[in-house]
């Protein structure tokens, strides 16, 4: 499954909403919901949809409507974000838990999903990824704060954690690949250790599907699916997830394809990095002075938690061994194929801030105490 499908949801487009009609959706049987998710739009008799009706079965699904109803109502009483930016999220307006599935229905974000409009028109993919980044740039600038990379606690969320979903699947599925990981890994700690970050709430699966547009020409209405926000998180993987899931959809190919040959061609493309480029004003390139960080390793770090994510879900395609030959393998071998990771080089490039407070290596640090940031 890629990141940009909608495949997991079950949609209904009702043109009456009979006062019953929840128990109706309660009452399809479990096998048809693919994923254990129904997304039902309710509408009146004339007129556009009013609301979305949410229908989870399953502990994971509904932890995640329990999340994304918990994550809007922090979002909208933040001091640092504002109403308009606000009119992009959905609001909830019914939350049900029964025996048999949770029930949530919020309000309907008009237009149509970022996915569709870079399917009729590709070539505005430029244009509609810098329209996306510009919309959730609010949201990181608002709730922002510096944190320096000197303690294994940090590495420990952003880097080990999603690290060891990545090991645990090459275990089951190809144990060759786990000596590959753990080199990823220690090239990840050698160049993040002594970084400032950026660090802010972030909606985690910032993706087309989950972005609602005007029109193929825009303007962003909406940001939908909040259940895996959470503040403290980096930034930039927001944004990066965006890039790469919308050149996915546009180039016709997997995350893996994608993401290794960003890494061969030591970044983004000139495409991408212009959209990125046209969603950042000034305030936002001073805010995030400092933390240029290298785009291999932006790249890298988006494609591991994005995959640690798929996998932890369980939201691969059927046949896993397949997925993980076009999503993992070619970004590992890609990895491998680095002679040597000049770490010095890319701070250097990318701008790294000293004097820096250093801890243990990671590696001799598992031991060591350390202030601890959700990311």
């Amino acid at each position: 499954m890629t990141s940009t499908a909608r495949s997991s949801d079950w949609l209904i487009d009702t043109v009456d909403f009979p006062i019953g009609f929840i128990d109706v959706a309660l009452s399809v049987p479990p096998a048809e919901l693919v994923g254990d998710m129904a997304v039902v739009l309710l509408r009146p008799e004339e007129g556009p949809p009013a609301a979305v009706l949410k229908v989870a079965r399953g502990q994971q699904r509904a932890a995640n409507l329990r999340m994304q109803r918990r994550v809007l109502a922090e979002l909208a009483i933040h001091q640092g974000l504002d109403d308009e930016w606000r009119d992009l999220l959905p609001r909830i307006v019914a939350f049900d838990e029964r025996t048999n599935a949770t029930v949530s229905v919020e309000s309907y974000l008009p237009g149509i999903d970022l996915a569709e409009a870079l399917a009729r028109c590709p070539n505005r993919v430029e244009e509609l990824t810098a329209a996306a980044l510009k919309a959730i740039a609010p949201l990181h600038r608002g709730t922002a704060t510096s944190v320096v990379v000197d303690n294994v606690c940090l590495l420990r969320r952003w880097v080990i954690e999603p690290l060891a979903d990545l090991t645990d699947m090459c275990q089951r599925l190809d144990p060759s690949r786990v000596q590959e990981v753990d080199r990823l890994g220690t090239m990840l700690r050698q160049a993040l250790v002594g970084w400032r970050m950026r660090v802010s709430w972030a909606h985690g699966d910032y993706t087309p599907s989950n972005v609602r547009v005007a029109s193929v020409r825009g303007p962003v209405t909406g940001v939908v699916d909040w259940g895996r926000a959470r503040p403290g998180r980096l930034a930039f993987i927001d944004e990066y997830l965006m890039i790469l899931t919308a050149s996915c959809q546009v180039e016709g190919t997997d995350l893996g394809t994608v993401v290794a040959n960003r890494l061969r061609a030591s970044g983004l493309s000139d495409r991408e990095r212009n959209a990125l480029r046209a969603a950042h004003d000034r305030t936002d390139a001073d805010i995030g002075r400092g933390e240029h960080i290298d785009e291999r390793v932006a790249i890298l770090l988006t494609w591991l938690h994005h995959i640690a994510d798929l996998w932890h879900k369980c939201a691969t395609q059927p046949n896993h061994h397949t997925w993980l030959a076009t999503n993992v393998a070619p970004v590992l071998d890609a990895v491998a194929a680095w002679r040597g990771f000049d770490v010095s080089s890319t701070r250097t490039r990318a701008g790294r801030v000293a004097p820096m407070t250093r801890s243990s290596p990671v590696e001799d640090a598992a031991q060591a105490q350390g202030n601890q940031a959700d990311g």
